[in-house]
């Protein structure tokens, strides 16, 4: 899959309730899912927009529309981490993980489990 654009947290949203609907959703399924109300008029826009921008497949079963996605989860996670990375942090890990902790999102015990998650990776490399 081709490189895609980091998505606006509207359509975010939407493209979390599809992936987590572990099968093609519908959209009854995905406003139930929402956290935010939204008009299926405004989540029919959102799904068109999803579709030209590759993310998604409409099929029809029926009378009823099923949205199938294109591009994984854990695919659009790590190009949206590299991007972000890339773009705030000048690809620094470092920078990044030092934001995170002058910011107070890094706990004690996270910065361990960063640690160990770390001692792993390079332990698996020798």
């Amino acid at each position: 899959m081709g490189e895609h654009k980091n998505l606006p947290e509207s359509e975010l949203d939407i493209m979390l309730a599809v992936w987590r609907s572990r099968e093609a959703a519908t959209a009854p399924a995905i406003l139930a899912a929402l956290e935010r109300p939204l008009t299926a008029s405004a989540l029919h826009s959102y799904l068109k927009r999803l579709e030209e921008k590759g993310f998604l497949r409409c099929e029809k079963a029926g009378r009823v529309n099923r949205y199938i996605p294109l591009i994984s989860e854990e695919e659009y996670r790590r190009q949206a981490g590299g991007a972000v990375l890339e773009k705030l942090y000048e690809g620094s890990l470092k920078t990044f993980a030092a934001a995170l902790w002058d910011g107070g999102r890094l706990s004690q015990s996270e910065v361990a489990e960063l640690r160990e998650y770390l001692d792993a990776l390079e332990g698996g490399r020798e």
